[in-house]
Formats: C-alpha cells, sequence, structure tokens
C-alpha cells in the first residue's frame, strides 16, 4: 500500500505569499489514482513529492509501511513517466529502454519486444526517437516503465499526445499490468473521459 499522510509542502511566490500543498490519501495495490483539478493547485507537485524532486514539509511517504520519505530518487520505489518522454536522441528506441536496467535486473529483447507489442509500437524499436511521432514517443517511454518493476508508478500528462483510440489502448495495458504486478499508479490528467475509462478512484484537489 502506498500512504501519502499529512504532507504539507510550501512553494514560495513572492515576498508577501507562499502555495501551500496538503495531502493525505492511501492507495492500495493494484489500484490507480486519478489526480485531477485546474492548473496550479499542485498536481504535478504531489508527483515530483513522491518521486524524491521536491522535499515535503512534513509528513510521512511510505510503500507498504516502509518509509521513504528521505529516500533520493533513485532509492525509491517509484517509477516516473513524464509529459516530455525524455528519451536519448541519439539512441534508438530500444537502446532507450535497455539503457535503464543493470545486471540485477536484466531486460531481455524478447520483454522489450512484447511491450512495444502490448502498445501497438511494435517494429519501432530500431528507430531513432526524432523518427517516430510524439506519441509514440511517449508509448516508448511507458514500456520502459513498466519493465522497471517497480511498485509506484507516476504518469504526468503521458498520455496527452495520443488520440483516443490509442490512449484507451495504453489504459488497458496499464490496467492489466497495475492488476498483475500489484503495484499503485497514480496518473495526473486533466481530461476527465481518463478516469472515467480506467474506472479508478479520482482525487480532484482545489485552490
Amino acid at each position: 500500500m502506498l500512504k501519502i499522510e499529512n504532507i504539507n509542502f510550501t512553494r514560495p511566490q513572492n515576498r508577501s505569499q507562499n502555495l501551500v500543498f496538503s495531502y493525505d490519501f492511501s492507495l492500495s495495490e493494484g489500484e490507480i489514482l486519478a489526480v485531477q483539478g485546474p492548473s496550479g493547485v499542485g498536481k504535478t507537485t504531489l508527483l515530483d513529492l513522491i518521486a524524491g524532486f521536491e522535499v515535503p514539509d512534513k509528513g510521512i511517504m511510505s510503500w507498504n509501511d516502509s518509509d521513504f520519505t528521505a529516500l533520493p530518487p533513485w532509492e525509491r520505489p517509484v517509477t516516473t513517466v513524464f509529459q516530455a518522454d525524455n528519451l536519448f536522441s541519439h539512441l534508438t528506441c530500444r537502446q532507450n529502454i535497455a539503457i535503464g536496467f543493470t545486471k540485477s535486473r536484466f531486460v531481455s529483447e524478447a520483454e522489450i519486444d512484447a511491450g512495444f507489442e502490448r502498445l501497438g509500437i511494435a517494429g519501432l524499436q530500431s528507430r531513432l526517437p526524432d523518427e517516430i511521432s510524439g506519441g509514440q514517443q511517449q508509448r516508448v517511454a511507458l514500456v520502459r516503465a513498466m519493465l522497471r518493476d517497480r511498485p509506484v508508478l507516476l504518469l504526468d500528462e503521458s498520455f496527452s499526445a495520443l488520440d483516443w483510440e490509442s490512449r484507451c489502448g495504453c489504459f488497458d495495458a496499464l490496467t492489466e499490468m497495475t492488476r498483475n504486478r500489484a503495484m499503485c499508479v497514480v496518473i495526473v490528467s486533466h481530461d476527465e473521459r481518463d478516469a472515467e475509462y480506467l474506472g479508478c478512484r479520482t482525487l480532484r484537489l482545489t485552490h
């Protein structure tokens, strides 16, 4: 279970005003949570806190009762897929997948090919990122995240460049992976159809 307990984070705005964000929720294994709300309410800030890119003023974040609040990003049980996919332009799509793994977590070509097939991008493994569309790049990034096998997956507008049919295909793969691997997924989206299609719980943030 992912627990975000009484997390507060302050973002300075100017000399006389600060933005204070507060979060408190839990997420069971195999569950997806859609975080929604207007711009500026702290949706991406929440993901940054869970990933370790921001440090909370107070509160505890834990996975199965193991506190990871003070851990650096690379030691957390978390994988993040950003709106910008962050692929290396000089590496093929297959190399972009493989580079994120070590000897302790070997990923085979067959696993990579299966991931590409599942997300409808089979045949793009040998292409460079600038040779494929933005939506296809996002799906490559999602394959990489799926294969990392970490229990918490954070998605920040990761499907925004996809048409609805392609997005639904990714959602189907995401739902299957989440249940089969007993993961927790937190997805930030401005499109309310996403949560409806996923049939998941929604956390709506307000100013």
